[in-house]
């Protein structure tokens, strides 16, 4: 009795283990999505002390999020920016993180939706940023165009929602 309930008790372990494996390994679209957005907003946000070497590494790994044909196209508030392909979006990148003291961003409300072959997603989202030494907040609804390519989830179109202001 006791032999069959301790090959029972490692079974289960083993079973618990193998799903555990599974889902970290191979995660559910929805969570390999909020996993990329998550990283994006990281190597978005800087600080004001950032060394040259650590802003030029983190704009070439923001590059690597995105598709090499990507397209953003920006319509805040009295400013509109249009990007196209890696070495604008690098370029953009470098610029801010030399203009201005410091900058995070964080995304709230994602909503995912897949297409049918589960190869391509729209994220609607909204984006809240705060420049260093500003009070107010930046906040902007977004649409995030992902596909999977070779197994990674890239963000191949970025734009501003139009909302009601």
């Amino acid at each position: 009795m006791m032999r069959w309930f301790s090959r029972a008790v490692l079974a289960g372990v083993l079973a618990a283990l193998g799903i555990w494996c599974w889902h970290t390994w191979f995660p559910s679209p929805e969570k390999a999505i909020r996993k990329r957005l998550k990283e994006l907003a990281q190597l978005a946000s800087f600080a004001s002390n950032e060394a040259p070497v650590a802003r030029l590494f983190n704009c070439e790994k923001l590059t690597t999020l995105f598709t090499s044909d990507v397209k953003i196209e920006l319509d805040a508030t009295g400013w509109q920016q249009t990007l196209s392909g890696h070495d604008q979006l690098f370029q953009a990148a470098m610029v801010v993180r030399q203009r201005f003291g410091g900058f995070s961003v964080d995304f709230i409300d994602i909503d995912i939706t897949l297409g049918p072959e589960r190869q391509s997603a729209i994220t609607d989202l909204t984006a809240k940023g705060k420049m260093a030494g500003e009070k107010d907040l930046l906040v902007e609804e977004l649409r995030f165009s992902l596909k999977k390519v070779k197994g990674m989830w890239l963000i191949n179109r970025v734009e501003t929602v139009k909302t009601l202001r």
